[in-house]
């Protein structure tokens, strides 16, 4: 290596280190007509904020060191922006390839075309007044990540216990590890319910926190109708209907009474012939909200007033009609209690009685309660007639039908349902169907385009549950899929600046396929204080990512040199292994010495920790550094000792050897005159074939430039004696010395 490379050389030329990427020249695209076609290259930009920025660099490549990019005025012009805002519409976006990214036109090399969730390309060409920066697409993940923070810190709590669930003691036992498994999910929940009220209590909701709010809801109803239809039960959950009939009215509950229905109410005379007032009745009964519907009952409750013999009798009697449908709504037996087919028995019969004895004059009347027992004794036409959707004529029927039914039960159960209702073709209401009918599989096909997270985490959930592949079935993917949904949903937490820990977290839970994405990804956490870098060399480290973390070290390294902390950069290149480097690093100390005369690098070695095992030349500017100390401080004889190790090690560029013979010629001379013998006569002899290899022609150029800049300082009236381009003081100084050797020998 020489010391003093050519200027086209680029041993010592070291990259600035940045975080940017760097601009692209397009000329370079000029005529290419194919493009990687690997999918990763434009699902990349999907989580990154810039992806081509202006002044910046490339980060860290596979096995290759950065470079420095000279750009030229008109490159600068062409620089491409990428920093978009994510929309999503999936009506208009194909469900086909959907990702984000840039390609440069095959053909022209000033246009290009952007893809955005995969629809179809929008190509641009060049104009007169065509400018880069208004042809780029919004589509960046950030504040929707930002929004959710709070959420997904907890949510990965949870899922850290859902990993440690299979490695305790509870898991070993059914009964336990079923309650275990249902306290997961009740936490998920109630992640999920916690984030909804946060967004609620935002004062001004603009149209993506409605979105947000929305979503949360489909995400929680699928997530318990789950919970419901597949996780296995504990103490804290009753029968199969009573616990759908719960998830009905929580994440739909029915809704408040129109306008119109109010105003009708409010100018009726008499509530019992109002239409508005039996269709909400109606409602509650078919909901099971039983209170309510009591409560309505109630108020159409006539005072019996005395004008004639035959008005009391029918007042009478109808009062008598509503407390005995009362009467029958608080004796319908509870189906949490156990023996219940005897009492559900007596009940239809009492039900059955109370409808064939209501007769009454006013037929609308007479039809609205004989439909009301007919909804209570489970009547499937009155049940889905009533309905106004089909989740609640089928968890109606559930309920009042088919008590105490299994999730395996309810299939059957559908086919009356979707005869008279169709089922909305948006995510949500397709992944529920599918959920009913018992099709995981299916049902997360169409939760992919919900959210991500609520595809990943029901899907590692599921899989814990499902312990015999009594879920999904072998012949189904639920399995299969478990660890491409996780990383698909950690791909956009990987380059949060807060959430980027969190999606490497989630990759360790994925045996097969997390650490390829992880030497994937590592590489591209832009790491700006050292607390940060050592975060990811930990998990470098605990990820056996051996040549990831010799690359993370090796940039930190390259960005201390950058800014001249040479101690730093020193210790991060040996930790590297970065002989090299190393190398050249140690090359600018002694070219510094040659420049000056002076040993400018004392400092920096006293950061390092320097033992046997560090790297050669460290450990050379070590014993180098040694000499000038000894020599400081009058110990010459293991001065002499010192000089001779620097220069038996070879480890120097081989004109600095010259630099080293120089410093033998004052130890000769000081021999010499005071009788001390510092250098055997093998060493002179050393001196003679060094001497020989400085002046090799193959370094001529090199060190005939060192020799001119040590002509700057040494010279006699500095104290030094004159050096010359041949050696000529050393060599005859050798001579000098070996004479000497010779003659105190003989005497």
């Amino acid at each position: 290596m020489s010391l003093f490379p050519e200027h086209n050389s680029n041993i010592l030329q070291f990259t600035p280190f940045t975080f940017e990427p760097p601009p692209v020249d397009y000329s370079q695209f000029e005529g290419i007509s194919s493009f990687p076609s690997s999918t990763q290259f434009y699902e990349a930009s999907v989580i990154t904020e810039a992806f081509l920025k202006e002044d910046a660099y490339l980060g860290k490549g596979k096995g290759k060191q950065v470079e420095e990019n000279d750009l030229k005025p008109e490159t600068r012009k062409q620089t491409i922006f990428l920093n978009p805002l994510f929309e999503y519409d999936s009506n208009f976006w194909s469900t086909s390839n959907q990702s984000t990214g840039v390609k440069f036109h095959p053909t022209r090399s000033k246009d290009f075309a952007c893809y955005v969730f995969g629809k179809e390309p929008k190509e641009k060409v060049k104009k007169e007044s065509f400018t880069l920066d208004t042809q780029i697409y919004n589509c960046s993940l950030v504040h929707d990540i930002d929004s959710r923070r709070v959420f997904y810190n907890e949510a990965f709590s949870i899922f850290r216990e859902a990993a440690r669930a299979p490695f305790s003691k509870e898991w070993r036992e059914k009964s336990m590890r079923e309650k275990l498994l249902c306290d997961i999910s009740w936490n998920y929940v109630n992640a999920i319910v916690n984030h909804i009220k946060s967004l609620q209590e935002i004062p001004i909701k603009d149209k993506q926190i409605q979105n947000e709010i929305s979503t949360f809801r489909d995400m929680m109803a699928i997530w318990e109708l789950c919970r419901i239809m597949y996780f296995i039960k504990s103490e804290r959950y009753q029968r199969l209907s009573t616990d759908l009939l719960t998830w009905l009215n929580e994440c739909y509950p029915l809704g408040a009474l129109t306008e119109e229905e109010l105003n009708e109410l409010r100018d009726s005379p008499n509530l019992r012939n109002t239409v508005a007032f039996w269709s909400r009745l109606y409602k509650l009964i078919l909901r099971g909200l039983f209170p309510q519907a009591i409560n309505f009952l109630r108020s159409i409750i006539m005072a019996v007033e005395i004008t004639s013999d035959q008005i009391i009798n029918r007042e009478i009697i109808i009062n008598d009609i509503i407390q005995s449908v009362i009467k029958c709504i608080k004796s319908r037996p509870k189906m949490s209690s156990y023996d219940t087919g005897l009492a559900w028995r007596n009940w239809l019969s009492q039900c059955s009685q109370l409808q064939k004895s209501i007769i009454l004059e006013n037929k609308f009347l007479e039809e609205n309660f004989i439909m009301i027992l007919k909804i209570l004794s489970g009547d499937p036409d009155a049940i889905l007639a009533k309905s106004s959707s089909w989740l609640e004529g089928l968890v109606a029927l559930v309920y009042h039908k088919y008590p105490k039914c299994e999730t395996s039960d309810v299939r059957s159960t559908l086919g009356p349902v979707f005869i008279r209702f169709s089922v909305h073709p948006d995510p949500t209401s397709q992944a529920l169907k599918r959920i009913f009918y018992q099709r995981i599989d299916d049902a997360l096909g169409y939760c992919k385009h919900i959210d991500p997270w609520l595809l990943s985490h029901l899907t590692d959930l599921l899989c814990k549950t499902d312990l015999d592949e009594t879920i999904g079935g072998k012949s189904l993917l639920l399995h299969q899929h478990r660890e491409g949904y996780l990383i698909k949903f950690a791909e956009p937490l990987l380059t949060h600046s807060t959430l980027w820990q969190v999606g490497f977290k989630y990759l360790e839970h994925c045996e097969k396929f997390g650490k390829v994405f992880m030497e994937e990804f590592v590489g591209k956490i832009p790491f700006d204080n050292e607390r940060k870098f050592e975060k990811i060399l930990k998990i470098c480290e605990d990820n056996g990512l051996k040549f990831d973390e010799k690359c993370i070290i090796t940039t930190m390294g390259t960005k201390y040199m950058q800014i001249k902390r040479y101690a730093s950069t020193i210790i991060y290149y040996m930790r590297a292994g970065k002989d090299e480097s190393l190398k050249a690093i140690c090359n600018i100390f002694l070219t510094q010495y040659v420049e000056s005369g002076k040993i400018m690098f004392s400092e920096v070695l006293d950061s390092i920790p320097v033992d046997k095992n560090s790297n050669e030349s460290v450990n050379f500017l070590s014993r180098y550094r040694l000499y000038h100390s000894l020599i400081q401080d009058e110990f010459y004889v293991q001065a002499a000792q010192v000089l001779v190790e620097c220069l038996r090690s070879e480890i120097s560029p081989k004109e600095f050897w010259g630099v080293l013979l120089f410093h033998t010629v004052p130890l000769m001379k000081l021999g010499r005159r005071k009788g001390i013998k510092l250098f055997e006569k093998i060493h002179i002899d050393e001196f003679i074939y060094y001497c020989s290899q400085v002046l090799d022609k193959r370094i001529e150029d090199s060190w005939l430039k060192l020799v001119q800049r040590m002509k700057r300082w040494h010279y006699k009236e500095t104290g030094y004696f004159d050096i010359s381009e041949d050696l000529n003081p050393v060599k005859i100084e050798c001579e000098r010395y070996k004479k000497n050797l010779e003659k105190n020998h003989s005497v």
